[in-house]
């Protein structure tokens, strides 16, 4: 054979060959792709098979576990249904409770309003509580009673200052400051009024003044009262008895008082014409010339009237305007004199001299001009003897601006000093107890005091004043 033939059968048999490697390595391929893709498959159905198995156990799972829920949720029901009903049961309680205290503290005053609005002759407005039964309340309070004035009106205020006459029950009051019918108890009334004490508290005051002066003392507190004025306190001097010296001590504000001397104007206030207000703290200083004669005696801490202390009672204070409004005249500025508690009537009323003008002066008209003040025309010759007759109660003569001088107590009384204490001709005359009462007190010449009265100021201590005191 030739060389090219067999070239070529070496070529057909290496053709030959390795087209049948190839054709084994792709049946390998192929088997190999077919058992990859058989695992695959099977992969997946163990795979599917395992979660199924999964899914199969969380249903069941899910199956139990509902009906361990739903006994939970009703065991839970059961327990906020009992908490419920105690909670109800609580707000209940306080809801009934609140509702009767709100009819028992607002009651009244919804049904005033309520009234007000069915009401077709209004006296108000609507917006306007009314206060009626508050003011009753004060009205019938005790004298030193601390009150609440929140929210009234005007009107409502002004009805908690009011005047009355005297009944049996305030005489037996008056007798035991030592009422002894100086005056009628008829020419005499008693008076309500409310006060701010020094704790700026709403506080019950009484006092008894004569009728004829009895609303001009009415605006005179209620003027104080809507400026806040404080005043000590307020009562009748039937608690302390016929010792008034204590009563002043106690810094109690009095009208109709008893047992006083000249130099405490003791005509005008056992007739009810004068008014002492804080009588501790402006006490009655008499210059004596070597020594001073106060009154009451506590007073002497408050002899230095320079000094612009609270309370103090001055020519600026509004006391004193208050009072000179309504027709009073302070004598806190009289030298030598200096009774700066004491406020009296401009003038005497001539219902004391003529029992049938009363009615004009009840109504609170004075007789005389308030230029004209009321002036002792004279005076007993010995304090320790007064004279039968009472001097007289009315003058036309300005107040005097001088200490007065008083008489030797030491001596005997003239045989003829009797006439001078009479009264003018065709004045009345008041008769008087025909010896003193036991514990008057009485300043005697050389500054001290006999009676109740206190101790003397030390004539050592040495008062300085300017020369208008």
């Amino acid at each position: 054979m030739s060389k090219k033939t067999v070239k070529k059968t070496v070529k057909k048999t290496v053709q030959a060959s390795s087209s049948s490697q190839r054709a084994a390595s792709s049946r390998r391929k192929t088997t190999t792709s077919k058992s990859t893709a058989s695992s695959k498959r099977s992969h997946r159905s163990t795979r599917t098979k395992s979660q199924n198995a999964a899914r199969t156990a969380k249903k069941s799972s899910a199956a139990s576990s509902p009906r361990r829920r739903v006994s939970g949720k009703k065991k839970s029901k059961k327990r906020i249904r009992a908490s419920r009903l105690v909670f109800l049961f609580l707000l209940a309680a306080a809801v009934i409770g609140g509702s009767i205290y709100a009819i028992l503290k607002f009651g009244p005053t919804v049904g005033t309003y309520t009234a007000q609005i069915f009401n077709n002759e209004k006296t108000a407005p609507l917006t306007q509580i009314s206060h009626a039964a508050q003011v009753k309340e004060i009205q019938n309070a005790n004298a030193l009673d601390e009150v609440s004035v929140a929210g009234f009106s005007d009107d409502e205020l002004r009805e908690c200052f009011y005047s009355a006459p005297i009944d049996d029950k305030l005489k037996e009051r008056l007798v035991k400051m030592g009422y002894a019918d100086q005056i009628s108890t008829d020419q005499l009334n008693y008076v309500r009024v409310l006060y701010y004490d020094f704790n700026s508290k709403p506080t019950v005051g009484e006092i008894v003044v004569n009728s004829a002066i009895a609303k001009p003392v009415e605006n005179v507190f209620y003027d104080l009262f809507l400026h806040k004025y404080q005043i000590g306190k307020m009562i009748l001097p039937d608690a302390y008895g016929t010792r008034i010296s204590e009563s002043y001590a106690d810094n109690n504000t009095i009208g109709l008082a008893f047992n006083l001397t000249d130099d405490n104007k003791s005509d005008l206030h056992a007739r009810g014409f004068a008014i002492d207000l804080n009588p501790l703290y402006n006490p009655l200083i008499k210059d004596n010339g070597s020594s001073l004669s106060v009154f009451p005696m506590e007073g002497q801490l408050y002899l230095d009237r320079t000094v612009n202390a609270d309370h103090f009672i001055h020519a600026n204070d509004y006391a004193v305007e208050a009072f000179k409004k309504e027709g009073f005249t302070w004598k806190g500025n009289v030298q030598g004199l200096n009774d700066y508690k004491h406020f009296e009537y401009g003038s005497t009323p001539a219902s004391l001299s003529s029992s049938s003008t009363s009615s004009a002066s009840s109504a609170g008209q004075p007789a005389q001009s308030e230029a004209q003040p009321h002036q002792d025309v004279s005076a007993s010759p010995n304090p320790q003897q007064p004279s039968q007759e009472a001097p007289s109660l009315q003058s036309q003569e300005p107040a005097v601006e001088q200490p007065i001088e008083q008489p030797s107590l030491g001596g005997q009384t003239p045989a003829d000093s009797h006439l001078s204490a009479q009264p003018p001709v065709d004045q009345p005359s008041i008769e008087e107890p025909s010896a003193p009462p036991a514990d008057e007190i009485v300043i005697n010449p050389d500054g001290t005091m006999d009676g109740e009265s206190p101790m003397p100021v030390d004539p050592e201590i040495d008062f300085s004043y300017d020369e208008g005191f």
